[in-house]
């Protein structure tokens, strides 16, 4: 029997977005709205206040058939660090991105996923395989036109450079679709961030983790919920590790939603050692319920793979209350709508905290708002 909710404390961490808490408080107050228009359940989202360390808070009200639940939602606040690592000449994030690649090749890691769970490797090595094949589609097309054209040898050489300029102006339209730069951008953090070289980050993790230690110890709040989104799962993890380190009693009062996470990203980087150490401590934490949503048709994320035994091999702690599952997002709306959401991947990776057309089982708002702690969602997005 799970006991109801009545006050929750939210802590959410955004992905590697430079976008700030006031973005994220407009999102979530529209699509709160559109989703109580599918479900029938009322949100009040309050104003968005911020807190003396950048934080920002805002409260929610969800009132439905369960009854009533009152939620303190917490931005933690790391957009800053992420603008501060966000390269935007081309040039930078294609040197990182080699450098990324390169340690990632050497150590073996790639290997190692292939053989533990293969279809990880499309989030990997996409952004790659995109910009070679371009680049080599680029070099074929304007050699055909040299070794082809029926003209002079500066007609013909001007004629491939024209022809290769355009497929790669046509490719950095497709891009903006793709987002691949945006993953490459990803994949520069988490290399810096696996040597330890994200200044101010450490402090800000130490400062979550207080945070955590401080609401599970309140014994006014029934639930203390850790969301992280994305790259927000990484830095989650993390969080919940040190303040189990604290001693803060956290079974039966933290929780840990992940969604569209992509974990591994950093767990697998050789340097990564500090971070293995924390996921091994967060599986060993008992009572900690741990529920991960990823989709198969979100590209940006690790989807239906457990982060634990991938990362840490044969030192992975036995299996704990760790669910990863499908969001099952074809259900939340009409197929041509779902089929157009296809075609937009960052949209789609978007899409967790984002309200349906549709009933369709996954529900963001009743997992952060509603009175059931998320440990009664079952792994289902809906109570068990």
């Amino acid at each position: 029997m799970n006991a109801r909710v009545q006050r929750r404390h939210v802590f959410f961490v955004s992905g590697f977005d430079p976008k700030g808490a006031g973005w994220y408080h407009a999102l979530y107050a529209r699509n709160a709205a559109a989703q109580a228009g599918i479900t029938g359940c009322r949100y009040e989202v309050g104003p968005r206040r911020r807190g003396d360390d950048g934080n920002a808070t805002w409260t929610i009200r969800q009132t439905g058939a369960d009854g009533t639940a009152d939620t303190t939602y917490e931005y933690v606040r790391w957009d800053d660090l992420v603008r501060a690592h966000w390269p935007r000449r081309a040039l930078d994030v294609a040197l990182a991105a080699l450098a990324t690649y390169w340690a990632m090749l050497r150590s073996g890691r790639l290997a190692q996923v292939h053989g533990a769970a293969p279809r990880t490797l499309v989030p990997l090595a996409f952004p790659a395989l995109f910009w070679l094949s371009i680049l080599l589609l680029a070099v074929v097309a304007g050699a055909a036109v040299v070794a082809w054209l029926p003209a002079g040898l500066l007609p013909r050489v001007l004629a491939a450079l024209a022809l290769s300029a355009v497929l790669v102006a046509a490719a950095l339209a497709w891009e903006r679709s793709l987002h691949t730069s945006w993953l490459l951008r990803i994949y520069r953090f988490a290399h810096l961030h696996a040597m330890g070289e994200v200044q101010g980050l450490d402090e800000r993790l130490d400062r979550l983790a207080r945070r955590i230690d401080e609401k599970v110890r309140d014994q006014a709040i029934d639930e203390v919920l850790v969301v992280g989104f994305s790259v927000g799962s990484i830095l989650a993890v993390s969080a919940a590790a040190r303040a189990a380190e604290r001693g803060a009693p956290l079974s039966g009062r933290l929780s840990l939603l992940t969604l569209g996470h992509c974990i591994p990203l950093l767990g697998l980087m050789p340097a990564a050692t500090r971070f293995r150490a924390e996921l091994a401590r967060l599986a060993r934490e008992e009572g900690v319920s741990w529920i991960d949503f990823s989709s198969p048709t979100d590209w940006g994320s690790f989807a239906l793979v457990d982060p634990v035994p991938l990362c840490l091999g044969a030192a992975a702690p036995p299996p704990g209350d760790r669910r990863f599952v499908s969001p099952r997002f074809h259900a939340l709306f009409a197929p041509a709508t779902y089929h157009a959401l296809r075609r937009d991947k960052r949209r789609m990776h978007l899409q967790y905290l984002m309200a349906g057309e549709r009933d369709g089982g996954y529900d963001y708002f009743a997992l952060t708002a509603g009175p059931l702690p998320l440990r009664a969602h079952g792994g289902t997005g809906v109570p068990a």
